[in-house]
């Protein structure tokens, strides 16, 4: 450590005299701290340069990509009929162009932070010029994010993590960019979309061409959010795009059994990650029922689906010993929906009763399908714990000073004054 101070210290004051045979500073310069604190200070003006310019750089090659699209991405009926599933998809979409994203493209990083930054620029903007001070302060912070997200997003092993980025231009001119999901399988796909095995499951639909519909589903999915409005509304945004999803497949002549099995998968699929991973933002199960929604009635999915989410993960805290340590939280889960149904808990709130359901429904469908190898109706219910439930709720003892009563007189109201 010393011998870099002193070689900093030679390229810091550009010795010219004779240096000491020694070929060593002088000790009374190494340990001067005004020599120390320079030296130092050069070296971090040096770094900040060396990052300043990085981040110049790479500022400039996302700007320019804006420009090329191309490089890093495929226009959507390219990308489409690239994978076997040819046709004028677009003419079902609003959005001026659609692109798909080359997953593992290096340059893909940069051109998604460039886009992310652009957008919020658009947007901020859209909204008046006074915007444009504070995201002036955020852009780099915003930049770095996206930039980070990208090279995440290629690391090996990424899970199916299919999304869109647009923004609420005129349809006209809305550019989207579709992040497409990876390695596709059946098996992926349900891993992903519900935790659930699908190496175990038998459908009655080839599973080649199940994958195929499923893999058109999340790409149409995908395209749909391209035209929806956004920042609002989140739910029913996602409920409808898997909806139109499958609205298109039909109007394109798709296999009515195979595409109704495929909507079968996804609904069951979606109230199984809604109860057991907790995503009740993509509650589309009851959407598909009713055949489309009211806002309202897709935040109420939403919010039946969190409830049942956030009691199961109290109630299953609470009897961790009542499970083997090796069981997934996606039977505990279901065994404890079982008991709280069978003591009739469930009956005090419809909306929880409604998504408790819909849950209890998709696993067993998926049971049927591995031929009894998810439940295990030997399974003891009697081994849950749910009283606690309807007990009154026991707080902390209060940790109280006790207020000191005032002892202070009070003086003796004032005699009235006689009337003038």
């Amino acid at each position: 450590m010393l011998d870099g101070l002193k070689n900093k210290l030679r390229s810091a004051f550009g010795l010219k005299a004779k240096p000491p045979a020694n070929n060593e500073v002088p000790a009374e310069i190494v340990n001067n701290k005004h020599v120390q604190k320079a030296v130092l200070k050069k070296a971090r003006r040096r770094s900040i340069k060396k990052l300043a310019l990085v981040f110049a750089a790479s500022a400039a090659l996302s700007t320019g990509l804006q420009y090329a699209p191309d490089l890093v991405s495929t226009k959507f009926d390219d990308f489409m009929a690239q994978k076997n599933h040819g046709g004028d998809y677009t003419q079902h979409f609003h959005a001026a162009d659609i692109r798909v994203y080359d997953r593992f493209n290096p340059l893909y990083p940069f051109h998604l932070a460039g886009q992310t930054t652009k957008l919020t620029w658009q947007e901020g903007m859209a909204e008046g010029g006074f915007a444009a001070v504070p995201l002036t302060i955020v852009t780099p912070f915003l930049y770095g994010s996206a930039l980070w997200k990208g090279f995440t997003d290629m690391l090996p092993g990424n899970k199916l993590d299919a999304y869109s980025i647009s923004n609420d231009e005129d349809l006209k001119q809305r550019e989207v960019f579709i992040r497409p999901p990876g390695d596709f399988s059946l098996t992926r796909f349900m891993g992903d979309f519900s935790g659930v095995n699908g190496q175990k499951l038998e459908f009655q639909s080839d599973r080649d061409e199940l994958r195929d519909i499923l893999f058109k589903f999340v790409m149409l999915h995908e395209a749909r959010h391209g035209d929806q409005i956004k920042g609002a509304y989140a739910p029913a945004n996602e409920a409808d795009a898997d909806l139109y999803a499958f609205k298109v497949m039909k109007a394109r002549g798709t296999d009515e059994k195979l595409l109704n099995e495929a909507a079968t998968i996804v609904a069951h699929a979606r109230a199984i990650n809604g109860a057991v991973g907790g995503d009740y933002g993509h509650a589309s199960t009851f959407t598909f029922q009713r055949g489309g929604q009211r806002i309202f009635d897709a935040h109420q999915d939403a919010a039946a689906f969190d409830r049942l989410h956030t009691l199961l993960a109290d109630i299953d805290s609470k009897n961790h010993k009542a499970f083997p340590d090796t069981m997934p939280r996606g039977n505990r889960y279901f065994y404890l929906t079982l008991a709280m149904h069978k003591q009739g808990l469930l009956e005090e709130d419809p909306g929880l009763k409604k998504a408790a359901d819909a849950f209890i429904r998709s696993l067993v469908y998926f049971d049927k399908a591995s031929n009894g190898k998810i439940i295990d109706a030997s399974y003891d219910l009697s081994k849950i714990d749910l009283g606690y439930l309807t007990e009154k709720y026991k707080p902390v003892p209060d940790k109280l000073t006790p207020a000191k009563p005032d002892l202070t007189p009070t003086r003796a109201p004032a005699a009235p004054r006689p009337n003038s």
